[in-house]
């Protein structure tokens, strides 16, 4: 529950238009919470089986985002070679 309140803070500093920075940091910890949980639930038996492929979607996802939103401000700090980086940075 707490992976999917980050997001939602992250949701809406994304919709508020809030800094990059902020943003990325955000996204960067609720990607963290969500490779938390998914590492709790590994190995709880009673639990559905879609469980774990959301969590580790949800996981790759936000830290997507967060490399997306540090890409920006590399790009803005004339950084070319780490936004490039970032982009190209896989799950």
């Amino acid at each position: 529950m707490l992976a999917q309140a980050q997001e939602v803070i992250f949701l809406k500093a994304t919709s508020d238009k809030m800094k990059d920075a902020v943003i990325a940091k955000l996204a960067n910890q609720a990607a963290d919470f969500y490779g938390d949980a998914f590492k709790q639930c590994q190995y709880k038996d009673n639990l559905p089986k879609e469980v774990l492929p959301v969590l580790a979607a949800k996981h790759c996802i936000m830290q997507a985002n967060a490399e997306l939103h540090q890409s920006i401000l590399a790009k803005q700090k004339k950084r070319f070679g780490e936004e490039i980086a970032r982009l190209l940075t896989e799950c």
